[in-house]
């Protein structure tokens, strides 16, 4: 039986979204996704467009420059640095309440960080560029070149709000237990390999 959360870090495109709710239908557990953005709405007392305008997205400095340093840094501190502070410290608390009372897979929001590290098992996603390109593609119903555009974004994205908000970095080694090629093993295999390196902790704790 699982006794750690499953945190999936993923680059956009991969697949890792499809893995770690098929990973939770495996071990009959919660995946936190959408769910996850519902009980931070609830949380933080934001609204449901707002979290998901804002999700796992960089603070953007530059909406509130307006060549008054006084008055962009009052602007900063009090609209665009709370409001996104706000939305990270409502998701950490829900993942922290999370991890302290069941076992469940959640995708990004940092929860690999944010999960003490014998609580959990920390999976990043990756793929090669064509796999990727035509997921985005088809899943979107969008040119290849436009998918490429939207990956770039979205993974820099995920990248400045990983590194900004963790002790580690989104992509590297370092920051994660396993990482795996989607493109190599495929849905189904880079699932196995998680439940296995889920099994081998479970009998190093015991």
């Amino acid at each position: 039986m699982m006794k750690k959360c499953i945190c999936i870090g993923r680059e956009y495109g991969s697949g890792g979204r499809e893995i770690g709710e098929k990973l939770a239908d495996r071990l009959q557990v919660a995946c936190y996704d959408k769910l996850l953005l519902q009980l931070s709405a609830k949380e933080s007392g934001l609204s449901m467009e707002t979290m998901e305008k804002d999700d796992e997205k960089p603070a953007r400095m530059n909406s509130f420059l307006s060549g008054n340093v006084f008055a962009d840094s009052a602007n900063m501190g009090n609209q665009f640095y709370s409001l996104n502070q706000k939305i990270y410290t409502s998701e950490r608390n829900v993942i922290e309440k999370i991890a302290g009372r069941e076992s469940a897979v959640i995708i990004g929001r940092c929860a690999s960080d944010i999960i003490q590290q014998d609580r959990r098992l920390s999976v990043f996603i990756y793929a090669d560029m064509k796999d990727r390109l035509a997921r985005v593609a088809k899943r979107n119903e969008i040119s290849e070149r436009e998918a490429a555009l939207r990956i770039r974004r979205i993974d820099r994205m995920r990248k400045q709000y990983f590194d900004f908000n963790a002790g580690s970095r989104w992509g590297h080694p370092e920051s994660y237990d396993l990482m795996l090629s989607s493109s190599y093993y495929e849905i189904h295999g880079c699932i196995e390999i998680i439940l296995k390196a889920l099994e081998q902790e479970e009998q190093r704790d015991e």
